[in-house]
C-alpha cells in the first residue's frame, strides 16, 4: 500500500489523498485550496498524479476544502466513481456549483479589468472550471455510503464510512486493504464535529486501525467551552441593541449558520435575548 498527500499537508486546505493498493488508486477528498493568492496558484497546479489515472473518489463531506476540485478532477480526466453519503452528494453539488459561479465571475470582472485598462495580456483570465465542468463532474457520483454500512469499493478494497458530525452527511472513513496477502487498515478522520451539538450527532470513534490520517486545524488549541460561548453572543447582542445599533454574523460555512440561527431562536424563546432578534428568520 502506499499513501501520498496532495494536499492539506502542513496546511489546512486543499485535502487530498491518494492510496495505491490492489491494483486501484483511490482519492480521499480532493478540495480547493481557500486563502491568498499563493493559494489560488496551487489549484492551478497540476494535482502531482494523473487524473485519468484515478479509479476512485471517496469524499468525506462537502464542504469546500474537500470537495471543490471535483470540477477540476474531472475536467483533467478522471473517468472513475465518486462515492460519498447522501447527504454529501447533495450538498456537494450546490456548494460546487457556488464554486464555479464566483470563480466565472471573478474570471469577468478581471476581464473587463484588464480590457479597460488596454493592457495586453495575451490569454484573458478563465475560471478554474465552469458551471457545465461542476454538472459534468456530477455523473460521476456512483454509490452511495451508508454509515456503519461497510462497502467493498474493488476486489481487496473496503470501505466504511463513519459518522464524523461535521457537517450533514459528514464522515471519517475506515479503509480495510488486502493486497498480496498483506491486510492492512487506515482511517481518514474527514473533518471531526464536537460532542452534545443540538443539531447533528456526536462522533463515533472510529475502529483501532494501522494508519490514522487526522485532521488537525485546531490540533494546537483548546476550543472555549460551549454554553460560555453562547452566554457571551447574547450579551453581545443584548448589549449592541441597547445601543441602538444592529448586528450582523458573518457565517463561512454550512454548518454555522444553523447553529447561530438555533442559538438565537433558544434565547428568544427563552427570554435570554428580550430584543427583537431577525423576527422573519426565526418564526
Amino acid at each position: 500500500m502506499k499513501l501520498s498527500f496532495h494536499g492539506a499537508a502542513r496546511g489546512v486546505t486543499g485535502s487530498c489523498y491518494l492510496v495505491e493498493s490492489a491494483g486501484k488508486r483511490l482519492l480521499i477528498d480532493c478540495g480547493l485550496y481557500q486563502g491568498g493568492r499563493e493559494l489560488s496558484e496551487e489549484n492551478v497546479a497540476p494535482f502531482g498524479f494523473d487524473a485519468a489515472a484515478i479509479d476512485f473518489v471517496l469524499l468525506t463531506h462537502a464542504h469546500l476544502d474537500h470537495c471543490g476540485r471535483l470540477p477540476l478532477l474531472a475536467k483533467r480526466g478522471f473517468h472513475g466513481e465518486i462515492i460519498t453519503t447522501a447527504a454529501s452528494r447533495e450538498l456537494a453539488k450546490v456548494v460546487m456549483l457556488d464554486s464555479a459561479h464566483l470563480q466565472e465571475e471573478d474570471a469577468r470582472w478581471q476581464s473587463r479589468k484588464l480590457m479597460r485598462q488596454n493592457k495586453d495580456k495575451g490569454e484573458l483570465p478563465q475560471p478554474l472550471y465552469t458551471q457545465l465542468d461542476t454538472l459534468n463532474c456530477l455523473d460521476y457520483f456512483g454509490r452511495t455510503a451508508h454509515y456503519n454500512q461497510p462497502m467493498v469499493i474493488a476486489q481487496g478494497i473496503t470501505a466504511t464510512f463513519l459518522d464524523a458530525g461535521h457537517i450533514l452527511g459528514s464522515a471519517s472513513i475506515h479503509l480495510q486493504i488486502e493486497d498480496e496477502g498483506e491486510k492492512r487498515s487506515i482511517v481518514f478522520s474527514g473533518d471531526i464535529g464536537n460532542a452534545k451539538r443540538p443539531i447533528l450527532r456526536d462522533p463515533t470513534p472510529p475502529p483501532i486501525s494501522d494508519v490514522v490520517v487526522m485532521e488537525t486545524t485546531y490540533g494546537d488549541r483548546l476550543h472555549k467551552p460551549l454554553e460560555p460561548s453562547i452566554e457571551e453572543l447574547y450579551q453581545a447582542i443584548e448589549e449592541t441593541f441597547r445601543r441602538g445599533g444592529n448586528v450582523v454574523i458573518p457565517t463561512f460555512a454550512l454548518e454555522r449558520a444553523q447553529e447561530i440561527l438555533f442559538y438565537l431562536r433558544a434565547g428568544v424563546e427563552s427570554g435570554q435575548l428580550r430584543h427583537r432578534v431577525c423576527g422573519p428568520f426565526l418564526r
